[in-house]
């Protein structure tokens, strides 16, 4: 197992050494990430285009009413994929971006809610998709260096922030464009796509969906063997409006008051701890109660573990606990709130809470079907203290986390989509006390293929609008990643007990 990480302080890249270490070893520096972060990435932008379906169809020229799942966070997300193209040209490889080019065009026919932008509802107010063709900002360019200068691609580097397309943001969001695109040419022939969207748009799910139908396109394959995406909320909507459920109290003015979905409950469960019999407003304690130290550096910082190391915390947890079932996720995710818990040096007596995103187009009834792009997900909660889960073998927290997991039925979606919908504040401020974990495992990043090359060289996140998030990926070169942001002064304690947690089986 070994951990590398690059610094990310605030909104705004910074320059720090890398540092890298390898399974039950101290860190130590790594001469080769070091120069690839601290290197000066020119970039030339070579044009700025709009691209828009190559064909119109009048159905598709329509309003998507969003549901509360998609309007609790429509920030836009940036990932950059890496391809070591064996195609020999003058570095600007104008056959595969128009290539690229025309393929998006062909994509943005069936998945023209990117094509789109968002307005307000002018009688609730509320945020919806106008399909209007104005189409996908795509911007190219070129730069001298080669992707082997940058070391291991998947490690997040400040630099690479100049490989997603940052426009200025318009204050109308009618204005701002839903995708954003940037191809950047490098000297070796190599290309990276570093792609920006809205999570209003779509989720994990619908996100690798489109990039994969974009691929497949440019590749030269067949469209018709894709699946055809069905961007409608309609069906989420009705399932969570119908009169065999009853609609959450409106009176409450807040979310956090809603009293019958767990996840809500955990996170409320924190400040209140801190109240005590003080009978001031609870939002009061919130105020003041764990936050991220806005003042301190945040570190993003990146994680691997090798399968087979995974593979055998598995079965010794199994064995331990007699469980029937334990997936990569329920492993990582058992280890990396333990080891992130532990690093925090919390009072043993401190409330804390787990929360992980679960899939719920398959739970629901009826299901939304696997073609269904819009956010499906609802979270599962584990709550306990910390001096339970540090004591507690790995085997007993995967339990919980299976069993939170299992929560997730039907009426709860449904809860926890009303809860959602009808509330006013959707948002709960970063907090020591809260690890949230995202499962990217299921998207086979290596499979795609826009034909230029034999396959993906790196895909790295950057900041996300939640920072402080663990996301679970495979790691292209064998095993998984962990990404996750810490404040600074945590980051060593970090790396050794993800490095040498003694789970106790």
């Amino acid at each position: 197992m070994g951990v590398r990480l690059w610094y990310h302080c605030g909104t705004i890249p910074q320059l720090d050494p890398a540092i890298g270490s390898s399974y039950g070893d101290h860190c130590r520096p790594d001469p080769m990430a070091g120069s690839s972060c601290a290197m000066d990435l020119e970039i030339t932008l070579k044009e700025t285009i709009t691209v828009r379906p190559s064909e119109l169809q009048a159905a598709n020229i329509q309003t998507i009413e969003l549901s509360g799942l998609d309007r609790i966070s429509p920030a836009m997300l940036y990932t950059i994929f890496f391809f070591k193209s064996q195609l020999k040209n003058d570095g600007e490889n104008p056959i595969e971006l128009e290539r690229a080019k025309r393929a998006l065009q062909r994509v943005l026919v069936s998945w023209y809610p990117a094509a789109g932008r968002f307005k307000f509802n002018e009688t609730t107010g509320k945020l919806e998709i106008d399909c209007n063709n104005k189409g996908v900002t795509m911007i190219t360019a070129v730069t001298e260096s080669k992707l082997e200068e940058f070391g291991c691609l998947h490690e997040y580097k400040p630099c690479y922030e100049k490989l997603v397309p940052k426009l200025s943001q318009s204050s109308d969001v009618s204005e701002n464009p839903l995708v954003l695109v940037q191809i950047t040419s490098f000297a070796c022939g190599g290309i990276s796509i570093g792609l920006g969207g809205s999570h209003a748009l779509f989720d994990g799910v619908g996100a690798f969906k489109f990039l994969a139908s974009w691929a497949h396109v440019s590749s030269g394959k067949d469209e018709s063997d894709l699946t055809f995406p069905n961007h409608s909320r309609d069906a989420l909507l009705h399932a969570i409006s119908s009169p065999n459920y009853a609609c959450p109290d409106t009176s409450a003015a807040s979310i956090y008051e809603q009293d019958h979905v767990a996840a809500i409950q955990d996170l409320y469960r924190i400040p209140m701890q801190a109240m005590a019999s003080d009978d001031r407003c609870w939002k009061t304690a919130l105020s003041k109660f764990g936050q991220i130290d806005p003042q301190g550096e945040l570190v993003l910082v990146t994680l691997s573990v090798k399968k087979v190391v995974v593979d055998a915390w598995k079965g010794m947890a199994i064995e331990s606990g007699n469980l029937t079932r334990c997936s990569t996720f329920d492993v990582l995710c058992a280890h990396v709130w333990k080891a992130r818990v532990m690093a925090l040096k919390l009072h043993p007596r401190t409330n804390i809470c787990l929360q992980f995103p679960v899939d719920s187009r398959s739970r629901l009834r009826p299901p939304l079907g696997e073609n269904f792009t819009g956010n499906a997900f609802v979270l599962a909660s584990v709550s306990c203290s910390v001096k339970d889960l540090l004591k507690e073998p790995l085997h007993q927290t995967i339990q919980r986390i299976q069993e939170a997991k299992d929560v997730i039925t039907d009426e709860y979606i449904k809860l926890y989509a009303k809860a959602l919908e009808y509330s006013s504040d959707k948002f709960f401020p970063s907090m020591r006390e809260l690890t949230i974990i995202t499962d990217w495992l299921r998207f086979p990043f290596h499979a795609l293929d826009f034909g230029w090359g034999p396959r993906l060289s790196g895909a790295v996140l950057l900041a996300t609008p939640v920072p402080e998030t663990a996301f679970l990926m495979l790691d292209l070169e064998g095993g998984y990643l962990v990404r996750l942001g810490i404040e600074k002064k945590h980051v060593q304690n970090l790396i050794n007990n993800f490095n040498n947690f003694d789970f106790k089986y």
